[in-house]
């Protein structure tokens, strides 16, 4: 039953499609390496590449809550775990909120203008589902 559960979370936040946490991956690391002129420490590489991982999945959750009754109409969505009931949307929320914190406390370890611009980035992480259409 645990497992099961788990299995519904990890298809929430797409951990079994990871093409997205590519795509928002490379122009991370882009950054990174510009930013630092050549090289970035590991710890600022380990911090980004799991908040990448971890805002991604934020992201899906709140989309699958945004488009939880469209999602049934439109066939390569129709059985995704909100749309279809095995994940409540209240769910699809807390998991969005607990991966958000998470990445939060990463964020904490880096410099204040970072951390004041991840405010910014939450704002668009979650309206942007609600603006699709």
């Amino acid at each position: 039953m645990m497992m099961n559960k788990l299995r519904l979370y990890a298809e929430l936040v797409r951990l079994d499609k990871p093409i997205g946490i590519f795509l928002l991956l490379w122009p991370t690391l882009w950054a990174l390496w510009a930013a630092a002129r050549g090289v970035p420490d590991l710890k600022t590489l380990v911090i980004f590449f799991v908040g990448v991982v971890l805002m991604r999945s934020a992201g899906c959750a709140v989309n699958d809550f945004a488009d939880r009754y469209f999602d049934l109409k439109v066939e390569r969505t129709k059985n995704r775990p909100v749309a279809i009931g095995k994940i409540k949307p209240i769910e699809a929320l807390m998991v969005a909120a607990a991966l958000s914190f998470i990445s939060f406390l990463l964020v904490l370890q880096t410099n204040f203008k970072t951390v004041m611009l991840s405010f910014a980035a939450l704002v668009l992480a979650v309206s942007y589902p609600f603006m699709k259409r």
